[in-house]
């Protein structure tokens, strides 16, 4: 559990160069630090110390003071001796003597006990097996929470040696890392380890071994985009390849265009970009094997290598019907292939309950083409607004945007018809239950639903609904049908049908401003006319 926990950490800050931001997944930033994150991280390293990957490899463990063995002897009663290396790696077994096994691998160690067992005891009936390994000190250093020894076993490795020092710090190197053991240097390369699986770029640790963890630099990367499995920059170190790289990131998509896999190269002493194209065909299975693959070659700092989607790639065009049909759901198309008749055979055609009249077609396509004059308009105050500009909103903001205008009838009856449209993606139809009744409401004594009788006018629903109520504004009343179309209803110049709403609006409200202000104008024009009628008495001559 402890690998699986400490493999997330490394595989995320590995792409600390790439556009994810690795702060929100570890909490590990340049600002601020998850210590929650961390110390839950640091208990797991430490509660899975010296717990083994597999069966320790008699013939590449080393043993080392500390080890510790058990001997024992078979006999009518058996004997077991607990053993244990000295600090001077020497191993004292009782009745049997002192053996120095000073860097000695565990199968040299068994191969000289088996010798002096049977010396000592003229017998075969023994055992001796290692029974615990031992601990010792690893020095951690560099760009790490905190510079420390720490504790560690002949099983660990060095990654696990860095966790239980805190982790790495937001800015160091994970292909750059040091391992000093005496006079040698051992590379350290977690990317290698954690994305490519090569367990020899994170090798076990063995005491007194010193970890030194540089910081990473910003302009030493090579990168790779497209359709990988991980796409992003990586921190580059002499050596990388082209399948290196693209082990990091994970592999070809199924999506990849392998064939034209294009390759940018910066020259910066001619201040110019190479770019060539190879043929990566024959890789894509690149992340099922170790071997060399033919074709590669090394990279250089700055290479950028871009993976293209093969064009059209399933590419999920669909439309979606719904309501009055066998089969509702959403459909798979060609765009511009498919069309309407087709799309009503694959989902059973209509119910016995469908209003074909009435069916919507919307075309998503239209919906999300920006109105930039509306969006104007809507920041626009009325007032402000010009006639035109009036006219234009009103028409516009009743419009119901990717409505098509079809013949169902001419559709369904005659497939080769203009009427008969291709479908495009997104394409929604919504087909609605009949409607065999008419809204009747606002100002009647009983709104509600009437029945619908073919043949009756406005006026034979109203009275159905009760009437025209109190203060109805009867020469107002309006029709709207069911498709979005709005009739005065005295013109007549409309056929009433199943799902209309006759409207009756009240009559409208005269406030007392306005019955003071007519009264005033009333009395002013009044006492005008009294003063002109007065002034032609006056200049009348009195007999």
């Amino acid at each position: 559990m402890k690998k699986i926990i400490f493999a997330f950490l490394i595989l995320n800050f590995g792409i600390i160069y790439s556009q994810i931001d690795y702060s929100k997944i570890t909490g590990i930033s340049k600002f601020k630090l998850d210590t929650l994150a961390l110390q839950n991280a640091m208990n797991v390293s430490k509660q899975t110390q010296s717990l083994l990957e597999k069966e320790i490899d008699a013939t590449a463990y080393k043993v080392g003071p500390g080890d510790e063995f058990e001997f024992s002897i078979f006999t009518t009663q058996p004997e077991i001796f607990p053993v244990k290396i000295s600090p001077e790696s020497k191993l004292m077994i009782p009745t049997v003597g002192m053996i120095n096994v000073k860097n000695l691998t565990l199968a040299k160690v068994y191969e000289l006990v088996d010798e002096k067992i049977k010396k000592a005891y003229k017998t075969t009936e023994f055992g001796f097996m290692l029974s615990r390994t031992r601990q010792f000190k690893v020095i951690i250093s560099g760009s790490v929470a905190k510079s420390m020894s720490i504790p560690a076993s002949p099983t660990d490795r060095a990654s696990e040696v860095i966790e239980r020092a805190g982790g790495l710090k937001y800015d160091a190197s994970l292909r750059n890392i040091s391992l000093i053991r005496g006079d040698s240097v051992i590379p350290i390369d977690l990317l290698k380890f954690f994305l490519a699986g090569i367990k020899e770029a994170n090798p076990v640790v063995e005491g007194g071994d010193q970890i030194i963890i540089p910081p990473s630099s910003e302009r030493q990367k090579i990168s790779i985009f497209g359709e990988v499995g991980y796409p992003g920059e990586f921190e580059f170190i002499p050596g990388d390849s082209l399948s290196t790289l693209i082990r990091f990131a994970q592999g070809f998509l199924a999506s990849s265009q392998l064939d034209s896999i294009e390759i940018s190269r910066f020259k910066a002493a001619e201040k110019s970009l190479e770019i060539f194209f190879v043929d990566l065909t024959h890789w894509s299975n690149i992340l099922n094997t170790r071997e060399n693959l033919a074709g590669d070659f090394p990279l250089e700092i700055g290479d950028r290598v871009l993976v293209r989607i093969i064009p059209n790639w399933n590419k999920e065009n669909y439309v979606v019907i719904s309501g009055e049909v066998k089969y509702p759901g959403k459909y798979a198309i060609i765009e511009n292939k498919d069309n309407i008749y087709d799309l009503l055979l694959r989902c059973g055609g209509f119910t016995e309950d469908a209003s074909v009249a009435d069916i919507e077609f919307i075309r998503q396509q239209e919906t999300e083409k920006k109105d930039f004059e509306m969006e104007r308009l809507y920041r626009t105050p009325l007032t402000e607004m010009s006639e035109f500009e009036q006219r234009y909103f009103q028409s516009r903001v009743r419009e119901k945007r990717g409505a098509m205008a079809v013949d169902w009838n001419k559709a369904i009856d005659e497939p080769s018809s203009d009427q008969n449209i291709s479908l495009f993606n997104k394409d929604s139809i919504i087909v609605p239950t009949k409607k065999n009744y008419i809204n009747v409401q606002g100002r009647v004594n009983n709104p509600g639903y009437v029945v619908y009788v073919e043949g009756w006018t406005y006026l034979d629903y109203v009275n159905q609904a009760g009437g025209f109520g109190y203060r109805a504004d009867d020469k107002e009343t309006f029709i709207a049908k069911s498709r979005g179309e709005i009739f005065l209803a005295k013109d007549m110049n409309y056929v009433i049908e199943p799902g209309d709403v006759v409207l009756v609006p009240p009559e409208k409200e005269i406030s007392f401003t306005e019955v003071f202000k007519d009264v005033i104008t009333t009395i002013a024009q009044l006492t005008t006319i009294f003063g002109v009628l007065f002034t032609i008495y006056s200049a009348v001559p009195k007999k």
